[in-house]
């Protein structure tokens, strides 16, 4: 049977190993088995500990599935159109050529999928005792994970998203969140930017996407995450490999001109289109914080190139509704004291609070295309920017992951769904468990 950890709540098969019949007749403990310092070298006979799995990246027929383990191991995926597993199907993580294996997160992407259809799926992961080479290793006892479901993207989807964003690994209003999308269970999650602070290292991301400490660990185990970066996530001598554990897109969907575009999604959800950007950094490139690291402004750009395109396929141009997702706003009031602040100006003690190039990028593109609605974070607090007749997109931005209610800050769950042949928006305070905003929009 398989064992709960207390820290980090994965769960492990085996036990403990059998005590040899010396150390039984002496009536003394075998010793418990050591992995090797080198957690590349095997497991070393230490049991196992294999995560929840976390579905990322969907699209219409594809589902990425990521999960976090605790040693070198290999991990394939079993799903079916059924319940019962009847002409399953078994996936391997990687491309082509050799398998990837590795000690702390393995990754499988599913392709030839059926839109808007049912799958169950479940995790098979098998440890590598010992590896000292291919042809001098020992495998392990396979785990099999419980089962879970999900629903493939495309027009015959239910039409219903929930957006979440700047949790920053603050895990007592994250497991807030994941509470309220337990109890909503949209179709789709929209991750919007900022879910970590710096990373330093792959267990810190690891945590924080795969295995985050929280009592609904497998809270992506049946509802599928589209992630967009924020400024923090782009922070820290690691991140720019967080690809190892958040799947990008499926490769399909780029051209090799667009192949960094790695997370920007274009996709339909029922009588929606959701498209997700990434505003990148809060500074200009060449503010001396980033010692020369920074390089949005051409990220910026191309983006609005793949933005253009995206809008001129008929499956996104013919949706009722068009939502955008970025970190970053994309607008704020000349009479705003957050106006002042568009990330364009070299001050160190200045930030973005809205960014003024993708506005100006970006901005045209979402009007003339039809778009009735922009969500965003970044600012840790809500806010609603009604349509005008310049910018007829509204704008609306969730609160983050601190909790300030005399300054309005609380964590949010920002809730969109078509009713009656119009798109409801509601923005729940996870803090308080109240509704703070209500709104039908039109198309």
């Amino acid at each position: 049977m398989a064992d709960k950890l207390t820290r980090r709540g994965f769960m492990a098969a085996g036990g403990a190993l059998a005590a040899s019949t010396a150390f039984a007749d002496k009536d003394v403990a075998a010793p418990s088995p050591k992995p090797p310092a080198d957690p590349f070298l095997g497991t070393g006979g230490v049991p196992l500990v294999v995560g929840d799995p976390c579905l990322q990246v969907p699209g219409e027929t594809t589902m990425g599935v990521s999960w976090a383990v605790s040693g070198l191991s290999k991990g394939v995926v079993e799903y079916a159109d059924n319940p019962d597993f009847r002409d399953a199907k078994t996936v391997k993580s990687g491309g082509y050529g050799l398998v990837p294996i590795d000690v702390s997160a393995l990754q499988v992407r599913l392709t030839g999928l059926k839109p808007a259809t049912k799958y169950w799926y479940r995790t098979v992961t098998t440890p590598f005792v010992d590896y000292k080479n291919i042809y001098d290793a020992k495998l392990g006892a396979p785990i099999v994970s419980k089962v879970h479901s999900f629903t493939t993207l495309g027009t015959g989807a239910v039409a219903h998203f929930c957006m979440i964003s700047d949790t920053h690994a603050r895990w007592d209003t994250f497991q807030m969140m994941v509470s309220k999308l337990k109890e909503i269970s949209p179709s789709a999650v929209v991750w919007n930017g900022d879910a970590t602070n710096t990373t330093q290292t792959k267990a810190t991301a690891v945590e924080i996407f795969l295995n985050p400490p929280i009592e609904a660990r497998d809270w992506s185990a049946d509802v599928p995450v589209m992630f967009e970066s924020g400024n923090h996530d782009f922070r820290g001598s690691w991140i720019s490999k967080k690809e190892e554990v958040i799947l990008p897109r499926d490769p399909s969907e780029r051209r090799g001109d667009q192949w960094d575009l790695k997370w920007n999604f274009a996709v339909r959800l029922g009588d929606m289109a959701l498209v997700g950007l990434d505003t990148g950094e809060d500074k200009p490139d060449a503010h001396p914080k980033w010692f020369g690291l920074a390089n949005f402004e051409a990220y910026r750009r191309a983006q609005a190139k793949w933005l253009e395109e995206q809008f001129a396929r008929p499956e996104i141009a013919s949706a009722r509704f068009k939502v955008v997702f970025c970190h970053i706003p994309l607008f704020a009031a000349k009479d705003s004291p957050e106006y002042p602040h568009d990330g364009v100006k070299i001050d160190p003690q200045d930030f973005a609070h809205w960014s003024r190039e993708c506005a100006e990028l970006w901005g045209p593109i979402i009007t003339r295309s039809g778009v009735q609605l922009v969500v965003c974070g970044h600012l840790h607090r809500f806010h609603f920017d009604e349509p005008a007749p310049e910018r007829p997109w509204a704008q609306v931005v969730g609160g983050g992951c601190g909790v300030n209610l005399k300054k309005g800050r609380f964590p949010t769950v920002v809730e969109g769904k078509v009713e009656d042949g119009r798109l409801r928006l509601v923005v729940h305070d996870v803090f308080s468990k109240r509704v703070v905003f209500d709104r039908l929009i039109d198309a």
